[in-house]
């Protein structure tokens, strides 16, 4: 199955205390052909963060060893560090996913694991050089896959030799990510909000108030005649 290309986009906002990132496209250094998410960029973002981080995670994949950089940066901070992924996560992509302590997959989204690849050149001992380092590449991506996940390394290799695609209830399902984004996660995302703290802290707004007491109001004298019925009509939370 053909990756397919993502759009470069890179930004980190600070929304509420904590700080959002947005990667979207190649990761990778950027050059002359192609923009790209490099381990700078990402550290020069985050280095002065001191709440809880979310990244927003859509990319095709690209440089492992910058993968594996930016994957080793997340992990080792002492921010909590969410990664959602909101398109798909390919490659050196889902290597940088593994970093977060806890992964988001979004309906519809995706996640692929693959062995390393390269282009070579040279004489046989030139190739055998460059088949020795694709094989240590693929063993320490699996040694990443597998603290995330606890799956067999064996099963892991097997995935990696024929370039697996996981859906997002797959990806849970095995252990490559947490939890499933879904109608039913926003519902208790706007449940989680209106905590007690919300309902005091929104009664002490003066102008609330008058605006509420100011439509039972109006209801109740539009609605005297019936005041049974006004009184089993109201405001539910």
């Amino acid at each position: 199955m053909t990756k397919k290309k993502v759009d470069y986009f890179f930004n980190s906002v600070q929304k509420n205390g904590k700080t959002e990132l947005t990667i979207s496209g190649a990761i990778g250094e950027s050059s002359y052909f192609f923009e790209a998410t490099s381990a700078k960029d990402v550290r020069e973002a985050l280095e002065n963060a001191t709440g809880d981080i979310h990244i927003y995670l859509n990319s095709s994949g690209g440089d492992v060893f910058q993968g594996i950089e930016i994957y080793n940066y997340l992990k080792n901070i002492s921010n909590n560090v969410t990664v959602e992924i909101t398109g798909t996560a390919c490659s050196a992509a889902s290597i940088v996913a593994m970093g977060a302590d806890k992964l988001i997959m979004d309906t519809g989204t995706s996640l692929m694991i693959h062995e390393a690849s390269t282009f070579a050149w040279g004489n046989k001992n030139d190739i055998k050089k460059v088949l020795g380092a694709l094989e240590t590449i693929d063993t320490q991506i699996i040694d990443i896959y597998s603290e995330k996940t606890n799956i067999d390394k064996s099963e892991l290799e097997n995935y990696l030799l024929n370039e697996t695609w996981f859906t997002a209830d797959e990806a849970v399902e095995l252990g490559f990510a947490d939890e499933k984004k879904s109608e039913e996660n926003a519902d208790k995302d706007i449940e989680n909000l209106l905590t007690n703290d919300f309902i005091e802290n929104l009664f002490k707004n003066e102008k609330f108030v008058q605006k509420v007491s100011s439509m039972v109001n109006n209801n109740v004298l539009d609605n005297k005649e019936d005041e049974e019925t006004v009184n089993n009509n109201g405001f539910f939370l």
